[in-house]
């Protein structure tokens, strides 16, 4: 994939360590940057639906058992909290994780979060849990993710995806 870079900005440690990896696992991957975006109404506002599957990152902590998940859903789709908690194995005491909770885990802030962020989860704390449309998608589609930072949208394959979330170690559980 070929980078396309809308305008140039500083790539910061945070990114850098992404691309990194990526890098070492010969990943490829495209770069644009955009104007920093917290929400997917955000994002389509400043027309940046991106060619593949847009995705949303949700971090939900079981306050019963301290157990985060990471739901990466296509950007459209609402969270089903019960469907996910039986997918999921979370209590009814699940909830959005604070901004706190995600930093610490992730290192990363609200509107920064994606699969990356597990970069930052030495211990794989955080499970992984993809919706089918992603989950199952062709392996060579492409899936679009910020970098750990909400300036910059890279796109990858479905594949590539799994590789990565492979080398990351984390537990990875699909909706059926």
């Amino acid at each position: 994939m070929e980078d396309i870079i809308s305008n140039e900005n500083e790539i910061d440690e945070t990114e850098q360590l992404v691309y990194d990896v990526l890098d070492k696992l010969n990943i490829s991957y495209a770069r644009d940057t955009h104007e920093a975006c917290f929400t997917v109404e955000q994002a389509k506002e400043q027309g940046l639906n991106r060619p593949g599957i847009n995705v949303k990152n949700l971090v939900i902590l079981d306050k019963k058992t301290g157990e985060h998940f990471m739901v990466i859903l296509e950007d459209e789709r609402r969270l089903d909290f019960k469907h996910f908690a039986g997918i999921a194995g979370w209590s009814n005491k699940a909830t959005f994780a604070s901004d706190e909770d995600i930093f610490s885990y992730l290192g990363v802030h609200i509107g920064s979060c994606s699969v990356f962020g597990i970069l930052n989860d030495k211990k794989n704390h955080v499970t992984v849990v993809l919706e089918k449309a992603i989950g199952h998608a062709d392996p060579d589609a492409i899936i679009n993710f910020h970098p750990n930072v909400n300036t910059v949208t890279i796109s990858l394959t479905i594949r590539d995806m799994f590789r990565f979330l492979d080398w990351a170690g984390n537990k990875v559980i699909l909706e059926p």
